[in-house]
């Protein structure tokens, strides 16, 4: 394979060049084996020939890319041009308004709310972390490796976000017995789906209620599109704020991406409020509501650039899609700032890209807070001289 084919066949989402300030980091897809590089089970010796096994290494994303030598630099500007390494920023403390977000998979957060944690921090708490499934053929030969990459690709992406990740372990749905390849349940299935799996909807609650403990507000899968997984995690949610756990002022909920780019989110938010629900006890009456979180360019391309580390699962034509989603909801023509879906907008800055959360009125507070708060970027595109990779 030639050089050039090496560089189309990793040819990345987005054109954004390192700056100086960028920390680079490998994704995990890269093997040194002894006997030539591979990348994505691909032999890719020019652009990992294995004289750069060391640099390779030093891409941890500890390091300003500025510090290093200009010959090391240009290597790893190509390597970021091909898409092997993703630009992290510098590591910041948290603040403590800073959200706990459930993803029902690794890459759930980053697809529906990446600009926001981006802008936040926090942490995201995976639920169903234990996946085999990948597009790749050369993956699906080695669920072992998939498994584990897997993981590594989330920790990536959240490092890329600068937000702490944690895995609960539980088993991916298309790899238990009650789901297999129906792992898509009916909108009004979630009674059904809590019963089909007793066990492990106990354990999931209980586990949720230990790692979100005292957090100031929690992010919640709406739901969309039915992957059951996706409604387990909501259902936990809402018992826990059915139990009076969680107060209904510290939780929220996102649309699923990419399924909320084909399936209209008001009809998985109206199952929030209908009886049965699991969201009457403890609350003050009213039903969840869209508010729209408004990002910046900054966001846009961190949320862009933490998604190229899912390689296994993610298609490129989805986070096209999703990009596209998130800059029609910023699109200046709208009501700009943070707007409810019968309020009027606050403004918290330009808006380039929003991301929509859907709130119950005692949350709404506590959300339009952490857009006003977290409203600006944090480094993203800013100062610094370019790369000028290969």
């Amino acid at each position: 394979m030639s050089e050039s084919a090496s560089v189309v066949r990793f040819t990345r989402r987005t054109q954004r060049e390192l700056t100086a300030v960028d920390r680079p980091l490998r994704l995990p897809h890269g093997e040194f084996d002894g006997g030539g590089a591979r990348f994505l089970g691909e032999p890719v010796p020019e652009l990992l020939p294995d004289s750069a096994a060391a640099l390779w290494a030093a891409c941890d994303g500890g390091r300003a890319f500025g510090s290093f030598p200009p010959a090391e630099a240009e290597r790893i500007a190509r390597w970021h041009a091909a898409g092997l390494v993703v630009a992290a920023p510098a590591p910041r403390t948290a603040p403590a308004g800073s959200p706990v977000c459930l993803s029902p998979h690794p890459d759930d957060a980053t697809l529906a709310v990446g600009a926001l944690l981006a802008r936040s921090g926090g942490r995201v708490v995976n639920v169903f972390s234990h996946e085999t499934w990948t597009r790749r053929p050369y993956y699906r030969e080695r669920p072992a490796l998939a498994s584990r990459l897997l993981l590594a690709e989330e920790r990536v992406a959240c490092r890329v976000l600068d937000v702490r990740p944690a895995f609960l372990g539980h088993v991916d749905a298309a790899d238990r017995a009650a789901w297999g390849a129906d792992f898509l349940v009916e909108p009004d299935a979630e009674v059904s789906a809590v019963a089909a799996e007793p066990d492990l909807f106990a354990r999931v609650t209980a586990d949720l209620a230990a790692e979100v403990a005292g957090a100031p507000l929690v992010l919640v899968p709406l739901g969309v599109g039915g992957h059951v997984d996706h409604v387990l995690t909501r259902q936990a949610a809402l018992a826990l704020v059915d139990r009076g756990v969680w107060e209904p002022g510290r939780v929220a909920f996102y649309e699923d991406m990419p399924y909320a780019l084909f399936t209209e989110a008001a009809q998985a938010a109206g199952r929030l409020d209908r009886p049965g629900g699991l969201s009457g006890a403890g609350r003050s009456g009213g039903g969840v509501r869209p508010v729209r979180v408004p990002g910046t360019e900054e966001a846009a391309l961190a949320k862009q650039e933490a998604l190229w580390a899912y390689r296994l699962q993610v298609l490129d034509a989805v986070v096209r899609r999703v990009d596209r989603y998130g800059r029609k909801a910023g699109d200046p023509g709208t009501a700009a700032g943070v707007a409810g879906a019968a309020g009027a907008a606050h403004s918290v800055g330009p808006v380039r890209f929003a991301e929509r959360l859907w709130v119950w009125p005692e949350a709404e507070a506590a959300v339009r807070e952490l857009a006003a708060e977290h409203g600006d970027s944090k480094g993203w595109g800013g100062d610094g001289p370019s790369s000028t990779g290969g």
